[in-house]
């Protein structure tokens, strides 16, 4: 591939890692809350209803984290190529 189809290949990919950051980001603290809160609460009932909220968080983070190091690596195969065709275009 070309020097443009690597860098565009680039962009998405980033551009689809900082969206998963920002998931990520946005569910450790709805967990970190709810666990916060689980141990606040007196009642039985809520603490067992903040405590499946935080199982829920934390599952589904750990979808998000193999989305991101699939992401992660995607990235990292078109960078090595965008480096190749970098050098190869420079070589001529």
């Amino acid at each position: 591939m070309n020097l443009i189809h690597e860098a565009s290949y680039l962009y998405l990919y980033s551009k689809k890692l900082t969206k998963i950051n920002r998931e990520i980001k946005k569910l450790s603290k709805k967990a970190h809350k709810h666990i916060h809160k689980h141990n606040k609460t007196k009642s039985e009932n809520k603490k067992l209803r903040h405590k499946l909220k935080h199982k829920k968080a934390t599952e589904n983070i750990k979808g998000l984290m193999k989305k991101h190091n699939h992401l992660l690596t995607k990235l990292r195969h078109h960078y090595l190529t965008y480096s190749h065709a970098l050098k190869k275009e420079h070589k001529v």
